[in-house]
């Protein structure tokens, strides 16, 4: 081999390695945080700093959050008491959506986020399992909710 070919193919090599380190690296940076209670993660400052969505229901526990600093990805986990289904409602676009095909990335250290949720979306398998899909009103956020165990889930569509 010449080389002068073999100097391409070796700075072509070096490029590929360097972007799969770099997308195998990709949200190494997550926090995470735990909140009893939405009262609790308002006092933390998550909602005011934009990782919980403002207008949860008042009731929501066992809250989990995840974001990457500087950047809009955030993932969350809500219960929610389903007396208070309505104030979830209201943050909703009304229609269902379809998550076919749709992906969702998730840093693996984030153990708490269901596999159901996690890389390219199965919306048949989701919606057996429960499942309804909403855009919020503000069209920042995807939510995934069960209704029936007062469980919901959100995250930026645009996580890469």
């Amino acid at each position: 081999m010449k080389p002068r070919i073999a100097l391409v193919l070796a700075q072509g090599a070096a490029v590929m390695i360097a972007l799969a380190a770099a997308s195998a690296c990709s949200g190494i940076n997550a926090q995470t945080n735990s909140f009893a209670t939405l009262a609790e993660a308002r006092q933390a400052g998550a909602i005011a700093k934009g990782w919980i969505p403002e207008g949860l229901p008042a009731g929501s526990h066992d809250i989990r959050e995840a974001h990457v600093p500087g950047t809009p990805e955030r993932w969350g986990i809500i219960d929610f008491p389903q007396s208070e289904e309505a104030s979830l409602r209201a943050l909703l676009q009304p229609d269902e959506i379809s998550l076919d095909g749709q992906r969702c990335e998730i840093p693996g250290r984030i153990e708490w986020w269901p596999l159901i949720l996690r890389g390219t979306l199965d919306g048949a398998r989701l919606s057996a399992t429960g499942i309804r899909a909403y855009r919020a009103k503000d069209g920042g956020l995807m939510f995934a909710v069960n209704w029936n165990q007062g469980r919901a889930y959100f995250w930026n569509p645009a996580s890469p």
